[in-house]
């Protein structure tokens, strides 16, 4: 379905189908907080969210179908940029890791989730020693988070259609290195933190999104779900790391400045990987 509604906006496609991940968190979140916990506790909230989000995935799952073997749309080809078809040689799993761009894009696929990963594990606490007040601290949380996450993987996906995958990786990442010192500078001023919490958060949608498309990109469609799936290791990785450095950081230095600033380090090595990135030939 998502080809044939955007045959030759794959990017765009794909940043749709995961910014529903996203925009979850501004749905159930809220139910969570305000609804759940208080009337339920927290063991029956979770029970409660397990029920709602087991029948929801079955349901979707029962409406998926497989489109028939050899099939393709039928605008798909000479409509599609140059640059975005995929590669006319379909990767094994074996050729995939034979090739130095795969190393390259999960370096930096892991350091930049992990620094996105850091700041945003260190949000709350940071806000809270600010002085930022609890309601804006849920807005922050809540509402501007998980749009600037949404947005990040179905805007970005779109231009990455248009500019290139590996280009709106780098200037994304890049983006994010500035974003997280200055997250840190403009501390309790709401407007600013409001600001750079969504940018924050774009850049981390975005990794999720694009360099999915990318995979496809670069290393066939054939076997994507597991190409795609050994590159997608990064991300579990960066949910081990990034959160635990920041903790150990604040732990060491008793402020969350260390954290801001080692997760735009983290950033600057990403963006390195991504500029060393090329097509596999």
């Amino acid at each position: 379905m998502i080809a044939k509604w955007f045959p030759d906006k794959r990017g765009l496609a794909i940043g749709m189908a995961v910014g529903g991940y996203g925009a979850g968190s501004a749905i159930f979140g809220p139910l969570a907080q305000l609804e759940l916990i208080p009337h339920y506790g927290l063991p029956a909230t979770f029970r409660i969210l397990g029920v709602i989000f087991l029948v929801v995935t079955m349901i979707g799952a029962l409406l998926l179908k497989n489109p028939p073997v050899g099939y393709q749309s039928a605008s798909l080809g000479p409509t599609v940029p140059s640059r975005q078809v995929a590669s006319f040689h379909e990767f094994t799993p074996n050729e995939t890791l034979r090739t130095p761009t795969f190393y390259l894009m999960w370096v930096g696929y892991a350091l930049g989730c992990s620094a996105g990963l850091m700041v945003i594990s260190q949000l709350v606490p940071f806000a809270k020693s600010v002085g930022i007040a609890a309601a804006s601290l849920s807005t922050m949380t809540l509402v501007v988070g998980a749009f600037g996450n949404t947005a990040g993987r179905i805007l970005s996906g779109w231009l990455s259609d248009t500019l290139g995958r590996i280009n709106v990786l780098r200037a994304m990442i890049g983006i994010s290195m500035i974003a997280m010192p200055a997250l840190y500078a403009v501390g309790s001023n709401v407007g600013g933190l409001y600001l750079a919490v969504f940018v924050v958060y774009w850049c981390y949608g975005t990794q999720i999104s694009v360099n999915g498309t990318a995979a496809s990109d670069f290393w066939g469609t054939k076997n994507v779900g597991i190409n795609y799936g050994m590159l997608f290791t990064a991300w579990g990785v960066a949910g081990i790391i990034g959160p635990r450095i920041g903790g150990v950081l604040y732990d060491t230095y008793h402020n969350y400045e260390a954290a801001f600033y080692v997760a735009a380090a983290l950033a600057a090595i990403a963006l390195l990987c991504e500029l060393f990135a090329r097509r596999p030939q």
